[in-house]
């Protein structure tokens, strides 16, 4: 992209579809607030320039202290309004000091989670193009009318129409001019940018068809979709090199579920999920040796955000313990801007072990858990088996933790048969 971009977030509304108290702008997705992973799809682009929030007047305190949290750097908070047109119209006119007339002005619900990359560009370059740009998806229900008594009076041919989407885009100069001249009747009642412009500037939007990942968050039950996508888009597994047949069905399970394994050789701060494996036959020394220096690595990870400078080992049998008191280092208040965006990690030992030798194992393994001092962002589940019959099972099992962050299996010893 060889020109500035400015999006506009509008994130003000009270979501009464939702059916909740708290808007759903602010309910937590995975231990962080929806509105912080659209902030993030958006400001992981450089070409963005500044990125306007616009929330109710009572939240902009506290939206901008978790902006801040997070490390978002090219973000401004302004007050909505009652209507959308109105805290639209707010969120342009805080780009006034920024922006030339023909910058590029993107307006995208706040609660729609996902910027795919592709859709975003074509946006902004057909609206630096043409003036206003829009994005759009076939209709997929047809569209009828009916009469003042209830009864159907008309079923329109849906292949000649279009379900308007976001991100739109538009010069700056054809969005504040076409919110200048808008009647009180547009800002009550209004919902599309893309008519305003074109009814008061006479710019023609240029229309774009986009993926369909930009649904939007409507009902409670579209939290559940947006997990998904979201733990689809930002995981990133680091896999410890282990026996090839074992580590190569638990790599083929992660990525059934759609879920990246990182092509790196060492764990870092910006995976968002970690398998490490203890060979059957170590001793019990061995286990627990291993054990301690998983979770000093993990304290390292979050605490240092990086392993480059130090020689803390993961291999048990070369292992140092360097630091007895890593999980009582101070953490960092704000979140590390190269950290995966997921807020919590996912720890999964797999442990081989003689079958005669299972439930004492078990039991002392569930023990030096126990033991073990974490920071409270990382969840650490073992996995016990002793037969290459049920390594699938192994490996479907570790998958599904990963995806689902069930934070109830934390510091649990599971077995499989």
């Amino acid at each position: 992209m060889n020109f500035p971009v400015y999006v506009v977030l509008p994130g003000s509304g009270v979501g009464l579809r939702f059916g909740n108290t708290l808007p759903k702008q602010y309910t937590d997705i995975k231990s962080k607030p929806l509105f912080l992973y659209t902030v993030n799809a958006f400001h992981r682009f450089a070409w963005v320039q500044m990125i306007v929030v616009v929330v109710s007047p009572c939240d902009v305190d506290w939206v901008q202290e978790q902006l801040e949290r997070n490390n978002f750097s090219r973000v401004r908070v302004v007050a909505g309004e009652k209507t959308r047109h109105r805290s639209i119209y707010n969120g342009v006119k805080a780009l006034k000091d920024v922006c030339r007339g023909d910058d590029v002005v993107l307006i995208h619900d706040i609660v729609r989670v996902v910027a795919d990359k592709d859709a975003v560009k074509d946006v902004a370059k057909a609206a630096k193009l043409h003036g206003a740009s829009g994005i759009t998806r076939p209709l997929t229900s047809t569209v009828i009318a009916r009469n003042s008594d209830g009864f159907l009076s008309e079923s329109l041919d849906r292949t000649k129409y279009l379900a308007s989407e976001m991100p739109q885009g538009f010069h700056f100069d054809v969005i504040n001019t076409a919110y200048e001249k808008a009647s009180e009747y547009d800002f009550e009642f209004g919902t599309e940018c893309l008519h305003l412009a074109f009814k008061y500037t006479g710019t023609k939007a240029r229309l774009v068809e986009g993926p369909d990942s930009l649904w939007k968050v409507t009902y409670r039950k579209d939290l559940f979709a947006a997990e998904g996508t979201l733990t689809e888009k930002l995981s990133s597994i680091f896999v410890e090199e282990g026996e090839l047949h074992l580590k190569d069905i638990i790599v083929s399970c992660i990525t059934d579920q759609n879920l990246k394994v990182s092509s790196e050789k060492s764990p870092n701060c910006t995976h968002s999920g970690f398998v490490f494996f203890i060979p059957h036959g170590n001793l019990e020394s061995d286990i627990s040796v291993k054990l301690k220096n998983i979770c000093l690595l993990m304290n390292k990870l979050i605490s240092d955000h990086s392993m480059e400078k130090s020689d803390l080992s993961i291999n048990a049998s070369t292992a140092k313990a360097t630091s007895e008191n890593a999980s009582d280092l101070e953490m960092d208040n704000k979140v590390c801007p190269k950290c995966s965006f997921l807020a919590n990690k996912m720890v999964i030992m797999v442990i081989e072990i003689d079958r005669k030798e299972r439930s004492r194992k078990m039991e002392i393994i569930r023990d030096l858990i126990l033991d073990k001092k974490l920071p409270n962002c990382v969840y650490v589940s073992v996995i016990v088996c002793h037969s290459d019959s049920c390594l699938n099972k192994v490996g479907s099992l570790t998958a599904s933790v990963l995806r689902n962050q069930d934070l109830g299996l934390n510091q649990q010893v599971l077995y499989v048969g």
